[in-house]
This record gives structure tokens, C-alpha cells and sequence, in this order.
């Protein structure tokens, strides 16, 4: 995504004392994540690594901008404002135990890519209805959309 190295956190740095890193998050990261609700945007965002106590962490992202998704109305791009501040928590375990609140990681990973977090605390703090302003909708997709609805209810 982007400049992958951006996002990889070193933990035994974070051993010592927090890990600290401020992030652009660009078109770039979008169009190389693995998801398809988000087609753009820019954001700022401050990510935090925090030793706990053993060997789990928790990293806090911070962060706010816009982004662009489809519109739910006529699936041309809106652009939305977005504000999250979420933390995930990390843990290293050679078991593959199921923990749900703790992301578990083996002993040997002395790295860690928080690319698929940031997306993840980003898509949880999306609003649930992504829209234009009626006015702002493209009025020809909205006519189809409506043509299609008749065609159904003519058939049902």
C-alpha cells in the first residue's frame, strides 16, 4: 500500500518506549488495499504503539480527512469526511489461540504491518448512508435505477 514501509511498526522498538509515526494516507493506499468500499482519498493519521504488560501491545490510530466511496443512491463517487480513533490490541503467542479482542502473532515476527488495522478502524467509522445531496446525485443513473424498479414491479 502505498510506501509499504509506512506501516510496517517495529515491536521490539516499541519494547522500549511508545512508538510514534505520522501517516498520509493517499489514493495509493486505497487502490492497493484489498477492498473495494473505498475508491480514494486523504487523511492524516498518527499511529501509536504501546507496550503492555507481557508481551501485547496496543496500537491506537488517530485520524481524520475525507475519503471517497461509491454513492448508495447512484454509485458515483461522494466524498465523505471522516474522523476514528481506535485501537487494536497485539499479542505474541506460537498458539494459534482465538482470542477475539487480541491479534495474535508468533515469536519470530519481529514486525508488524497495521496496513489492514488502519483500514479496518477507517471502514468501522464510515457512515452507514453514503450519499450526495439529492441535487448532487447524477439524475440519468437515477433514472435507470427507477426504470428498472417499474420493470419489476410490472413483473411481479
Amino acid at each position: 500500500m502505498s510506501n509499504r514501509d509506512e506501516f510496517i511498526v517495529p515491536l521490539r522498538e516499541a519494547a522500549q518506549s511508545d512508538w510514534v509515526r505520522d501517516l498520509s494516507v493517499d489514493d495509493a493506499f486505497f487502490a492497493d488495499s484489498e477492498q473495494s468500499e473505498v475508491l480514494g482519498g486523504h487523511l492524516c493519521v498518527q499511529v501509536r504503539v504501546h507496550r503492555n504488560a507481557g508481551d501485547t501491545y496496543s496500537i491506537r490510530f488517530r485520524g481524520e480527512g475525507q475519503v471517497s466511496v461509491p454513492c448508495d443512491r447512484c454509485l458515483r463517487p461522494v466524498q465523505l469526511p471522516v474522523a476514528f480513533d481506535e485501537t487494536v490490541q497485539v499479542g505474541y503467542d506460537d498458539n494459534d489461540s482465538a482470542d477475539a479482542d487480541l491479534i495474535v502473532i508468533p515469536f519470530s515476527q519481529v514486525n508488524f504491518d497495521v496496513s489492514w488495522e488502519l483500514m479496518e478502524s477507517l471502514l468501522l467509522n464510515l457512515p452507514t448512508q453514503r450519499v450526495h445531496r439529492r441535487s448532487e446525485c447524477d439524475a440519468d443513473m437515477l433514472d435507470r435505477f427507477s426504470a428498472e424498479e417499474d420493470s419489476a414491479d410490472d413483473e411481479a
